[in-house]
């Protein structure tokens, strides 16, 4: 069980659920920010649920920026298309 964020600063915990309702959840929660139309997302996710993300950020216009981060987890902007891509310090 791990701490999900479904928006900024509001992360939940479903005791008793395996591993695939979480990915379930991150999918569902970021696929309503994309059909909102929200400008960019910044979230850590589980690479499962970012692998399922990429089809869908794609048919809404979007472009998924992943790097790995912790053990499980993927560093994850996800940015509309249109839009110049973000610059990062490395």
């Amino acid at each position: 069980m791990r701490k999900i964020e479904i928006i900024e600063d509001v992360r939940l915990r479903f005791p008793g659920r395996n591993a695939e309702f979480d990915i379930g959840v991150e999918v569902g929660a970021v696929s309503v920010l994309l059909a909102q139309g929200v400008v960019a997302i910044h979230r850590e996710l589980s690479r499962e649920a970012t692998e399922q993300l990429r089809p869908i950020a794609e048919k809404f216009g979007y472009t998924i920026l992943a790097n790995d981060c912790a053990a499980d987890l993927t560093a994850v902007t996800i940015v509309p298309r249109q839009r110049r891509p973000l610059l990062r310090i490395v």
